[in-house]
């Protein structure tokens, strides 16, 4: 029989299962305060996935631009890190679980997408089973918003280089001026210290502009320099591609940019050190 819960798969490891101690370490992070954008019009984030104690400082940049915010339905994309298939997998669990309690699945709006593109959307909940790229933003968005919000969580598998055009038509078509979409990526993979920061700054840059063909020539400049270390510009490029396009297309604007390394940890490495990014985009 399908489960009804999806529960955590990466508490403890990348945020803590205690919920007392959760909400502990979310306060702290949120202290900080957002980048600057316009009240109440922020669309979408672009944050990071990695443990809080690398990248939580910058993803509550970004979802500070929501605190307080009332949403019907978070749209959840990222690429799959954890398990191989075709297409974009929506999972049919009834509700996801994190310390700080149940969000329910927009199940309905999973439903429109499989209707207007079943060759592309489908369900697959052992996509979703063991992967923390959507399911760390989970605690951020419970603590950032107002209750009452649902989710729709969909993990990218393998698609044609230009999927992310009939994605963002789809995005389009179900979505409302009452949803938020989230983009969740890690930014350079593993190059030293230095040169993650300026393939990042870059990377960053483009993003704000939503510029999709400068990101792919970035990529393609990263792997034709063989920078030492470095495997891409970011980890999630369809969930990014699909976001900048129905930004582009809505005529969206990007806020000041969030930005540090695990090279900024305390005690880490600076050798081969993982980059992380966070962008707030609203409606002008």
């Amino acid at each position: 029989m399908q489960p009804i819960v999806r529960y955590p798969a990466v508490a403890e490891e990348f945020y803590p299962s205690d919920d007392q101690e959760l909400e502990e370490v979310l306060a702290g992070l949120f202290m900080n305060g957002p980048a600057p954008v316009p009240e109440n019009r922020v669309r979408a984030v672009i944050v990071p996935h990695a443990a809080y104690r690398y990248s939580g400082e910058v993803a509550a940049k970004a979802f500070s631009a929501v605190v307080g915010r009332s949403f019907r339905t978070v749209v959840l994309m990222g690429n799959a890190h954890s398990y191989l298939f075709d297409g974009i997998a929506i999972d049919a669990h009834k509700a996801w679980n994190s310390p700080l309690g149940d969000v329910p699945v927009n199940r309905e709006m999973g439903r429109k997408l499989i209707g207007l593109d079943p060759d592309l959307f489908h369900e697959l909940d052992i996509a979703h089973h063991c992967d923390h790229v959507l399911e760390v933003q989970l605690p951020f968005l419970q603590y950032a918003l107002e209750p009452g919000f649902s989710v729709l969580p969909l993990l990218f598998g393998n698609n044609h280089f230009d999927a992310y055009r009939s994605t963002a038509d789809r995005i389009i078509e179900v979505m409302t001026g009452d949803d938020l979409l989230v983009a969740s990526t890690d930014l350079s993979q593993y190059p030293a210290y230095r040169d993650a920061k300026g393939i990042d700054q870059k990377t960053l840059e483009l993003m704000a502009q939503m510029d999709i063909d400068g990101l792919e020539a970035h990529q393609q400049d990263i792997r034709q320099r063989r920078i030492p270390g470095a495997t891409s510009a970011f980890c999630s490029p369809d969930a990014i591609k699909t976001m900048l396009e129905v930004g582009h297309r809505l005529g969206w604007k990007a806020g000041k940019p969030a930005y540090r390394n695990s090279g900024d940890a305390i005690h880490d490495d600076r050798l081969a050190v993982v980059g992380y990014g966070a962008l707030a985009f609203y409606e002008p």
